[in-house]
């Protein structure tokens, strides 16, 4: 994979050959690939002729890593390369890609922020510590009072050494260090933070006050109060430094920089970017092995993964940060920037010849999520395999095999899908690339080198993103091999990491130091939901924004490469109002990634207007926002909002935008098995049944409501102590069958606002050995997708029976192992599981043991069954010889279903009536039918001829049932039995008892 050492021009470094690989993809356009400015290949074909170097052994290594021999003899060898050296095109690399992507190392300079955190230094936050007056903002205002009077006395002291030094200054002769700007500056932002924790130390001394702030920057403290003091967080550090420590350390930063860290890197913790420094600074440092061998060696590299951010600005920030602290350039590069590059290098243009490397950043942003795409596309694509889902929309390559298999191929050093002459062209605009701080500083001096490769995840799940990360890391080697101190930061944001996502960052786990944290800069900002602004700022929006907004320019560039034209300005009003614009048709530009064809049109609509009348470009973009969405299923309403707000439920009203806007995004992609699971699921919206339909005493109710949907009600009586670390992971329904178990299931997901999953014995078992222990994960992974979701297991003594009961099966004995294994792996997931089943003596006791509450849901008692009846029967009329009463009392073993069964018995025997009766019609004018039926007593009575009761006091499971109670109930034995107690001996007054219940003394009801 790795280039020859040898000593001369570093641009011939690269110049090993490979060997010959069949192409995945399609070529350039001809008329592109003409030996001229573009980098056509020469006339005599020199490369296929020559594969070696001259002062390679016996072989050379591929840009896969694999080695091979040369026939070829040094002579020969060295003449080929001089006519490669001369046939490749020269490298111009863009002024806008120098402008932007390098920064050049200056003493006393700040870092340079992206667009987007310096847009969001334009918008307002508010600022609520001290507005919450219940018993527990006591401790949390102790908390902030310790956490600003340490703040106060750390700047204090640090004004008192800046007077002395100014003191000293004054009286030195030829001291002249106290002339520049930068220490009043800091003077300045000195006594800005200590005010500002004079005011906070006020406010929480004195919380009467209800003091509300303004911000503009983020104070140095923003992330402190809003997240790391959060005790919610508490469990996911490894350990915290004092308080006095940890302060210092922000408070040098701040005083140093124009922008805080707070705002600059938003929540990314300041200790993680502090160890990155070191890591980096070590890097830069160091020097290579005198039997470093590029050819045959690879230097770690430092990945920082983030999630829960989708854009590239916090990581763009931390790169800008860790290059200054180690005072060295950097070269920024992402996704979109080597597909513009490398492929208009290779002769594919973005407008009019796409390639599958100048695609290779809108690749990236699909894998992403981030990227636009219709659910049509979506849809089909989670059916698709790894391989074609890798051709997916772009359709930019027809290779066979898998993506998997062809990663595995370039890892192992089998593959390589560029032609020789591309190779070559690959490693010289990727030195060039290397190269590009010296091209921008002029100076003699060189500099350390820090090179930010940002969507490094995402390019190393592609065929050639990957082939071209090992050639700049190649490259990267035989330039520190040659003294160039220089290292390689990767970087990477999403903010929905899928599985394939997460399987990539542990593969680069395996060789490389990888980083993974969780941000959200907008958190602080739906912390204060109640106080938000007409107009709120979003940074990923901004993020997005301008993102696109840089994919038009270099579309602009790729259409007329070489001619002088406008470029759009993200900094301009006109834009500016698209960004902050309510409209919802804009948000297009600000909510994903869009496509490049939406990117070719609004490029042209961009030069057709700027061309027409100079400065009025970027208002072609309305034309686009009027249009709405290009593409619309076969019978979808135009107007979707009012269709979810005709069919939506109250609390579907706290779900933010964004959080539907991201679902739209980025789909869920299951697998075989997970999709095989998800017959059973059944979306929240979808749940009809409450509370109110099924009717259980109230203590029942209760007793689901805390174990499900109290969390989240109550999340601050969840954030301490034992309730803070552990749940109840799930609940037994047990009883006769047809006391509605399953809409109690139903009722308690509906109330809690989570998703349903239904099991049953029939979805898991498969005739294939292993089939089902796979099933059974998926269920756990799919409820870990769906939450929060309530897993329901229907009828569970088929699929978690005692392993006793069958011994001659050893494949039940790994289903229950498999069961129990995920199960105890739920800890961290936002999802209950619920069994029901009429036989929970059969259950495993292992199975026992992860269900503590154990519900019976007993046959109703005659008050029950009358208000079942009135429930199943609110919307018939009934005639006035019917007594619901009467029936209640003459339906004793009844349980709820077969209530219901009654009641529709009866209805259908009105419907009978009335058929027979317009049968028998004999006038001229048609059988009028009447309005609504009316239910008599002798329906009834017809109904219960033909719907008898279910339930016997003489099944055998009915004494289980009550022996298990005993046992394993809420009223479990202990004491003195009453006289309508359980067990053998009672049985006979239980068959006398004038109801059937499984506890004579109260209990539960069916519904």
């Amino acid at each position: 994979m790795h280039a020859p050492a040898v000593r001369r021009a570093f641009p011939t470094v690269a110049f090993a050959a490979r060997a010959p690989a069949a192409r995945a993809l399609h070529t350039s356009n001809p008329a592109r690939n003409a030996a001229h400015g573009s980098g056509g290949k020469p006339a005599d074909d020199s490369v296929t002729e020559h594969d070696g170097d001259a002062e390679a052994q016996a072989g050379t290594e591929t840009s896969g890593g694999r080695t091979r021999s040369h026939a070829a003899g040094p002579s020969r060898t060295r003449q080929a390369r001089r006519r490669i050296a001369s046939a490749l095109p020269p490298v111009q690399l863009p002024p806008s890609f120098l402008d932007s992507n390098v920064s050049i190392f200056a003493p006393g300079a700040q870092p340079r922020l992206p667009a987007a955190i310096a847009e969001d230094a334009r918008h307002p936050k508010v600022s609520r510590l001290f507005h919450d007056q219940n018993p527990s903002s006591q401790q949390g205002h102790q908390a902030l009072e310790s956490y600003f009077e340490t703040a106060l006395n750390d700047l204090l002291l640090r004004d008192t050494e800046l007077a002395v030094d100014f003191a000293r200054s004054c009286t030195a002769i030829g001291d002249a260090s106290w002339n520049s700007p930068d220490k009043i500056e800091r003077v300045v932002r000195l006594w800005d933070m200590i005010l500002d924790s004079a005011w906070h130390l006020t406010d929480a001394l004195y919380p009467a006050r209800q003091a509300q702030y303004m911000y503009k920057t983020r104070p140095f403290w923003w992330w402190h109060i809003y997240k790391d003091l959060d005790p919610r967080t508490h469990r996911f550090r490894d350990q915290s430094l004092p308080l006095a420590m940890w302060l210092d350390n922000q408070l040098k930063h701040a005083e140093r920089l124009e922008k805080p860290l707070a705002h600059a890197v938003a929540d990314f913790p300041i200790d993680t970017l502090a160890a990155m420094q070191k890591a980096i600074g070590r890097e830069l440092n160091a020097s290579p092995p005198p039997n470093f061998d590029s050819k045959t060696s690879k230097r770690p590299i430092t990945v920082l993964s983030l999630s829960g951010y989708g854009g590239k600005a916090v990581a763009e920030s931390i790169g800008e940060h860790l290059s200054l602290w180690n005072e060295a350039d950097l070269v920024r590069l992402d996704a979109h920037d080597l597909s513009a590059l490398v492929g208009e290098y290779l002769g594919q243009n973005w407008a009019y010849s796409r390639g599958p490397v100048s695609m290779l950043g809108f690749r990236a942003a699909e894998l992403n999520g981030k990227l636009a795409v219709d659910t049509e596309s979506a849809g089909r694509h989670q059916d698709d395999d790894d391989g074609d889902a890798e051709a997916g929309i772009l359709g930019i390559r027809t290779a066979t095999g898998t993506l998997e298999d062809e990663l595995q191929k370039i890892r192992q050093g089998g593959y390589d899908c560029f032609s020789k002459w591309e190779n070559l062209k690959i490693d010289k605009i990727l030195d060039h690339i290397i190269r590009s701080a010296s091209l921008k500083s002029q100076s003699s001096q060189p500099r350390p080198v820090l090179l930010q490769i940002h969507d490094l995840v995402e390019l190393s799940m592609t065929l050639e993103g990957s082939l071209l990360l090992n050639r700049l890391r190649a490259l990267v080697d035989g330039a520190w091999q040659q003294g160039l101190q220089i290292a390689v930061l990767g970087t990477s944001s999403c903010e929905q990491p899928s599985d394939e996502y997460q399987g990539a960052i542990r593969d680069l786990a395996v060789g490389d130091l990888v980083i993974t944290r969780h941000i959200q800069p907008d958190r602080a900002d739906r912390h204060n939901a109640k106080n938000r602004l007409p107009t709120p700022f979003y940074l990923q929006q901004a993020d997005y924004f301008i993102e696109n907004l840089n994919n038009i320019n270099r579309m602009l560039r790729a259409m007329e490469p070489d001619a002088a034209q406008k470029f759009l300005d993200p900094s301009s009003d006109v834009l500016r109002g698209y960004l902050m614009s309510a409209n919802p048709r804009s948000s297009i530009f600000r909510d994903s990634i869009l496509p490049i064809p939406e990117i070719y049109h609004l490029a042209c609509a961009f030069r057709a207007l700027e061309q027409s009348r100079e400065g009025s470009g970027a208002v072609g973009f309305l034309e686009r926002f009027k249009m709405g969405p290009l593409r619309q299923r076969p019978g979808q309403l135009f107007l979707d909002e009012e269709r979810l707000e005709e069919r939506g439920e109250p609390g579907d009203a706290t779900k933010s935008a964004e959080e539907n806007k991201a679902d739209a995004r980025a789909p869920m992609k299951l697998n075989e098995y997970e999709k095989r699971i998800s017959a059973g699921q059944i979306h929240r919206e979808n749940l009809r049944t409450t509370f109110d339909d099924v009717h259980v005493p109230p203590e029942t109710i209760s007793a689901l409501k805390l174990l499900t949907s109290l969390a989240l009600v109550r999340p601050d009586a969840f954030s301490y102590g034992v309730l803070a670390q552990d749940k109840i992971p799930g609940c037994l329904l047990y009883g006769p069958p047809g006391t509605g178990k399953t809409m109690l299931a139903k009722a308690v997901a509906k109330e809690s606002g989570a998703n349903m999953l239904e099991i049953s014995g029939a979805t898991i078992n498969d005739k294939w050995v292993g089939e089902s222990e796979k099933l059974i994960r998926a269920v756990f992974t799919l409820a870990k997708r769906l939450s929060p979701c309530v897993v329901f297991i229907d009828e569970a003594d088929s699929l978690l029976a005692n392993r006793s009961m069958f011994s001659n099966r050893p494949s039940h004995r790994e289903h229950i192992n498999q069961f129990l294994k995920e199960w105890d792996g739920m800890e961290e997931t936002n999802a209950f599981i619920m069994v029901a089943t009429n036989r929970p003596f059969d259950l495993d006791d292992a199975v026992l043991r992860r269900l503590p509450r154990k519900i019976l849901v007993d046959l109703p008692l005659k008050d029950d069954r009358t208000a079942i009846l009135r429930l199943l029967l609110k919307g018939e009329t009934l005639d006035d010889s019917v007594s619901l009463e009467d029936y209640a009392e003459r339906t004793p073993h009844y349980s709820g279903s077969d209530l219901k069964n009654m009641c529709v018995a009866a209805a259908m025997a009105a419907v009978e009536e009335e058929n027979e009766a317009a049968a028998k019609h004999t006038g001229p004018e048609p059988f009028q039918y009447p309005e609504r039926r009316v239910l008599r007593r002798d329906h009834f009575e017809k109904a219960l001829k033909q719907i008898p009761a279910s339930i016997s006091e003489d099944m055998v499971s009915l004494k289980l049932i009550r022996k298990f109670d005993e046992e394993y109930g809420n009223r479990r034995k202990g004491g003195k039995k009453k006289a309508m107690g359980f067990g053998i001996l009672d049985d006979k007054q239980h068959a006398n008892a004038v109801e059937t219940r499984i506890r004579q003394d109260g209990g539960s009801s069916s519904p």
